[in-house]
């Protein structure tokens, strides 16, 4: 698992109510965007490639509870998105 995505943890998620990450070179990377939903107690997690979240065409999103377990859910998911975009791109 890569290491940007080990570190999150439900306490690591506190950070910011939106936080966005990505990996890979600048138009050919894999993004991602957690926004977080302390009412609900929910994480919105998006994952998409090379465009700004609101332009990007390849949005997959999908909501984890703000718990460690959610938080493990949602590092396996990113990991997960990774590999597949790295297949995508013929990069693996």
């Amino acid at each position: 698992m890569l290491d940007q995505f080990a570190c999150i943890t439900a306490t690591w998620l506190h950070r910011a109510h939106v936080y966005t990450g990505s990996v890979g070179p600048l138009c050919h990377d894999y993004r991602y965007r957690l926004a977080m939903d302390g009412k609900e107690n929910l994480v919105h997690a998006a994952r998409y490639s090379k465009l700004a979240f609101e332009l990007a065409k390849d949005v997959e999103e999908q909501d984890f509870p703000w718990t460690e377990d959610g938080a493990a859910a949602l590092r396996q998911w990113l990991q997960e998105g990774y590999e597949a975009f790295l297949t995508r791109e013929g990069q693996t």
